[in-house]
Protein backbone atom coordinates (compact mmCIF):
# COMPACT_ATOMS: atom_id res chain seq x y z
CA UNK A 1 0.00 0.00 0.00
CA UNK A 2 1.56 3.15 -0.91
CA UNK A 3 0.85 6.43 1.76
CA UNK A 4 1.09 9.88 1.44
CA UNK A 5 1.36 12.29 4.21
CA UNK A 6 0.75 16.02 3.09
CA UNK A 7 1.10 19.15 4.90
CA UNK A 8 1.57 22.80 4.03
CA UNK A 9 5.56 22.75 4.09
CA UNK A 10 6.34 19.55 4.24
CA UNK A 11 8.83 20.51 7.40
CA UNK A 12 6.96 19.23 10.18
CA UNK A 13 3.88 17.24 10.29
CA UNK A 14 4.01 14.70 6.98
CA UNK A 15 7.78 14.32 7.10
CA UNK A 16 7.45 13.32 10.67
CA UNK A 17 4.84 10.77 9.56
CA UNK A 18 6.85 9.80 6.77
CA UNK A 19 9.45 9.19 10.12
CA UNK A 20 7.26 7.55 12.21
CA UNK A 21 6.26 4.53 9.97
CA UNK A 22 8.78 4.53 7.60
CA UNK A 23 9.81 0.93 9.14
CA UNK A 24 6.51 -0.73 8.32
CA UNK A 25 6.91 -3.74 6.24
CA UNK A 26 3.70 -3.48 4.64
CA UNK A 27 3.61 -0.12 3.15
CA UNK A 28 5.20 2.56 1.24
CA UNK A 29 5.17 5.86 2.04
CA UNK A 30 5.96 9.52 1.13
CA UNK A 31 4.87 13.27 1.88
CA UNK A 32 4.73 16.44 0.41
CA UNK A 33 3.74 20.03 1.01
CA UNK A 34 1.28 22.53 -0.65
CA UNK A 35 2.92 25.48 -0.68
CA UNK A 36 5.74 26.69 -2.96
CA UNK A 37 8.22 26.58 -0.47
CA UNK A 38 7.99 23.15 0.89
CA UNK A 39 10.64 20.93 0.81
CA UNK A 40 8.46 18.46 -2.00
CA UNK A 41 6.05 20.19 -3.38
CA UNK A 42 2.49 17.97 -4.05
CA UNK A 43 2.30 16.69 -7.40
CA UNK A 44 -0.12 15.06 -9.58
CA UNK A 45 2.11 11.99 -9.85
CA UNK A 46 2.19 11.59 -6.11
CA UNK A 47 -1.63 12.30 -5.75
CA UNK A 48 -1.88 9.46 -8.47
CA UNK A 49 1.05 6.94 -6.62
CA UNK A 50 -0.97 6.95 -2.88
CA UNK A 51 -3.50 4.32 -2.31
CA UNK A 52 -4.07 6.79 0.83
CA UNK A 53 -3.70 10.09 1.56
CA UNK A 54 -3.54 11.69 4.76
CA UNK A 55 -4.16 15.68 5.04
CA UNK A 56 -2.19 16.66 8.86
CA UNK A 57 -3.61 20.30 8.78
CA UNK A 58 -4.92 22.06 11.99
CA UNK A 59 -7.02 24.14 9.61
CA UNK A 60 -10.43 22.48 8.90
CA UNK A 61 -13.18 24.68 6.53
CA UNK A 62 -16.69 23.77 7.87
CA UNK A 63 -19.24 24.29 5.24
Amino acid sequence: MNVLFICSRNKWRSLTAETIYKNYSKITLKSAGTEPSARIKISEKLVNWADIIFAMEKNIING
